[in-house]
């Protein structure tokens, strides 16, 4: 019992608590960093997702962008190209006809012409009555051929099929052809049968219209090639 020391006691029960609190402390300051450092990497990854997902969305945008003013720009050109044909095609259109209206002027060049325009739209309707209207002056032209007309069908479809097929001309002079999307017809005739219910336009307008569509695939080789 000598040796018992109470304060001595005291004292080291002192320094032992000290020292668990001071172990518990360290404890609580390193679970504490610890919990810091994960809170504070999870924070930095979410920011870092987040500034990347703004990006990605940024240069999404920017490359859609950039696609709907690159096609625009083609579409644009395309547009311009187009039109750019149109023209020039009408153009080619229209010197042809300035062609043809100075080529028509000799009167058996016409002649000629209309005898086989006639003859091919008496050969399309097949019919034995069909009326002819023509411009108002080319009247005479038309009547002196007439009889031309109907000769030459007959023979062509004898030849054709062994059978006598005849068809009677006549001339419609209460009305006459005049103009077409507000220019002047050069010439041609238009054929009609069954009371015009079957008509047959063989105007050298119309049939320059359907030669300029049939050559029009190779009119835009020759003149726009790639």
């Amino acid at each position: 019992m000598a040796d018992f020391n109470p304060q001595e006691r005291v004292k080291k029960m002192v320094n032992a608590i000290k020292a668990e609190a001071t172990e518990k402390s360290e404890q609580i300051k390193d679970m504490a960093a610890q919990q810091f450092r994960i809170e504070k990497n999870k924070l930095l990854n979410q920011q870092k997702e987040r500034i990347i997902e703004e990006y990605k969305k940024k240069i999404e945008s920017y490359t859609i962008e950039k696609r709907i003013q690159r096609s625009s720009k083609i579409n644009q050109s395309r547009l311009s190209k187009m039109q750019a044909r149109f023209e020039l095609i009408q153009r080619l259109k229209e010197e042809v006809r300035q062609k043809m209206a100075i080529l028509i002027q000799d009167q058996s060049v016409y002649k000629e012409l209309l005898k086989n325009l006639i003859v091919q739209g008496m050969i399309k309707l097949l019919e034995p009555r069909i009326e002819l209207t023509c411009l108002e002056q080319d009247v005479p032209l038309v009547k002196s051929i007439l009889g031309e007309c109907q000769e030459e069908f007959t023979q062509i479809i004898k030849r054709e099929t062994t059978k006598d097929f005849k068809t009677t001309l006549s001339i419609n002079q209460s009305q006459y052809l005049t103009e077409k999307s507000g220019k002047p017809i050069l010439g041609g005739v238009v054929l009609s049968c069954a009371n015009n219910r079957i008509v047959c336009s063989n105007t050298l307008d119309d049939r320059l219209e359907l030669s300029l569509q049939e050559f029009l695939p190779d009119i835009r080789n020759g003149l726009f090639r790639k």
